[in-house]
């Protein structure tokens, strides 16, 4: 079995391309946008295991996308993990509301995140998966 396919939405270039040489290294397949609008869009098409979503983006926020994504039928239970700079406990509220599997707050330890993303997937790395 394949590893895990992930879906990142950050408007952070830097993010992003550390984000996506981390995760290939770990046998991730990643699919990568920049924004709100292109996050939605790339779920219903790549329908990805996981999505990992800044929540301040250019056409919406990491909020919107979940929203969003919850009343389509074919994507609605893709676990969603944010990673933000806003550490306000209303950005927490809304996320645990939302019913996300997890808040990392940048700047993170990419362990950190790299544990995260094993438990929302249900495994602890790729191999095991197989």
């Amino acid at each position: 079995m394949p590893c895990k396919k992930l879906l990142i939405a950050d408007d952070d270039l830097k993010v992003l391309k550390a984000l996506t040489v981390r995760l290939e290294a770990e046998g991730y397949e990643v699919i990568v946008c920049q924004d709100a609008y292109q996050a939605l869009e790339m779920a219903r098409r790549h329908r990805p295991d996981l999505l990992l979503l800044d929540i301040n983006m250019p056409a919406g926020n990491g909020f919107s996308v979940q929203e969003r994504i919850a009343k389509i039928e074919e994507i609605a239970r893709i676990p969603v993990i944010y990673i933000t700079g806003d550490a306000s406990e209303a950005v927490d509220r809304n996320a645990h509301k939302l019913g996300a599997r997890a808040i990392i707050h940048k700047p993170f330890k990419t362990e950190k995140l790299l544990e995260t993303i094993r438990t929302a997937l249900g495994y602890w790395n790729c191999e095991s998966a197989a």
